[in-house]
């Protein structure tokens, strides 16, 4: 292939070069990339604003959140289904016939309309096929609308599940000793430890929540150290299988990571020629 091969253009090949060339440049095909450190979320952030937990709770699949950020969002839920429970009480006494005694009360004060009189004596009726604003016996009718009876339930914003107020489960992380007197632990860049080996907790390790007392340790230290007896090191509790809860090591809505350790892979689709 000659220097000026990969730019011809009269070839009736798509060659590989060109298709990787558009790629590259322009929007044709599936583009991939790899997401870094920097776009993945810490696994002591937020699910909802992305930000360090002052305050963290989490619910019964590992999901962490902000305290005010997640009662934010349930109090947000509760304020739309009484928006919607009281539209539905309205629908309800409007289909049982309780305010229309009005309009009923209405036509039989107005009496038939001059229009209705000129059908009536002319014998001409086209009510079924003609509409006309003017005339009320004539107007087209809108068709009722089926209102459902609302969902009282809220619900978690991550996986959708049924989430309650009762149901947030308070973590307690342990925070690493500051270097600096005065830094705040937001400020550092390693934060937190495991409570029982004192190991800097990280996305790279995968945390593990004992509920009884909120603390936080590694799996590797569940696993060698609680899982044997289920009973929790610090304050010598009997574990069950449901007080042990794996967080979530997170992502942001453009990449997702798994417990698994998978590497993050972003994919953007675009249009593609079909060959036949």
């Amino acid at each position: 292939m000659t220097r000026h091969g990969k730019n011809a253009t009269a070839s009736a090949v798509y060659s590989y070069h060109e298709r990787a060339k558009d790629t590259a440049e322009g929007s044709y095909g599936t583009q991939s990339a790899h997401i870094g450190r920097d776009s993945a979320r810490n696994f002591d952030c937020c699910c909802l604003s992305l930000q360090p937990c002052k305050d963290p709770v989490t619910t019964q699949d590992g999901y962490l959140f902000e305290r005010e950020a997640i009662l934010t969002n349930l109090l947000k839920q509760k304020k739309k289904i009484a928006k919607q429970e009281k539209a539905y009480s309205k629908h309800l006494k409007v289909k049982s016939g309780k305010s229309t005694g009005l309009d009923e009360e209405f036509v039989r004060k107005q009496g038939p309309s001059s229009a209705i009189k000129f059908k009536e004596s002319s014998g001409f009726d086209k009510s079924k096929e003609l509409n006309n604003f003017w005339v009320p016996s004539l107007q087209g009718h809108a068709v009722e609308d089926s209102v459902k009876a609302p969902d009282t339930k809220t619900y978690c914003p991550i996986t959708g599940k049924v989430l309650k107020l009762k149901d947030l489960i308070t973590v307690k992380f342990t925070p690493m000793p500051q270097d600096q007197v005065g830094t705040s632990t937001i400020c550092q860049e390693v934060r937190y430890m495991c409570a029982v080996t004192h190991d800097a907790l990280s996305n790279g390790s995968t945390c593990v929540l004992l509920r009884p007392s909120g603390n936080v340790i590694t799996l590797d230290c569940y696993e060698r150290l609680v899982k044997g007896d289920m009973v929790e090191p610090l304050t010598g509790q009997k574990l069950k299988e449901k007080d042990v809860i794996i967080l979530k090591r997170g992502s942001t809505g453009y990449a997702g990571a798994k417990n698994t350790g998978e590497d993050l892979i972003a994919k953007k689709k675009g249009a593609v020629l079909m060959a036949n």
